[in-house]
């Protein structure tokens, strides 16, 4: 019996980005893919960071280089993460997030094969893409055993 495919993972970093939503989900799915490998199993997730720019600031000033740029092929299923910008609203004015507006609009999503994940700004950026419905955004928190929507928490 073969392996499944790993899930492609892709942190969609914007500048400003919160540096706990993405390096807290990180290093739980790198603890998962350590256990699987010491269990003698196929690592499960395929983890990238992936930006409009090779480079950018989180919020409190760590600079990250060599993103990838936002992927437009997949080999197999994958998950977009949106994380979290600081404030209630997402500028959209910036060239960067105007890319990553773009890029968003021009996925497919399908679950099991291409799913938007959670993140403390999922629900306008969604909307913002003209992709998001509230059915869509509540199965992906369900898949985390979240209640209610993003909305509501």
């Amino acid at each position: 019996m073969s392996s499944p495919s790993p899930i492609q993972v892709v942190f969609a970093l914007l500048p400003h980005s919160l540096v706990l939503d993405w390096a807290g989900p990180a290093e739980a799915l790198r603890i998962a893919n350590q256990q699987l490998r010491a269990g003698g199993q196929a690592e499960r997730f395929a983890i990238e960071f992936a930006s409009p720019s090779p480079a950018s600031a989180g919020l409190v000033g760590i600079m990250l280089s060599g993103l990838a740029p936002l992927p437009t092929r997949w080999n197999g299923p994958a998950w977009i993460v949106l994380v979290g910008l600081p404030g209630h609203r997402i500028a959209t004015d910036s060239a960067e997030a105007q890319a990553l507006l773009h890029w968003l609009r021009g996925l497919r999503f399908e679950p099991g094969r291409l799913e938007l994940q959670s993140g403390a700004s999922v629900t306008q950026a969604a909307e913002m893409s003209g992709f998001g419905s509230d059915t869509q955004l509540r199965r992906a928190w369900r898949q985390f055993g979240l209640a209610g929507s993003p909305s509501q928490r």
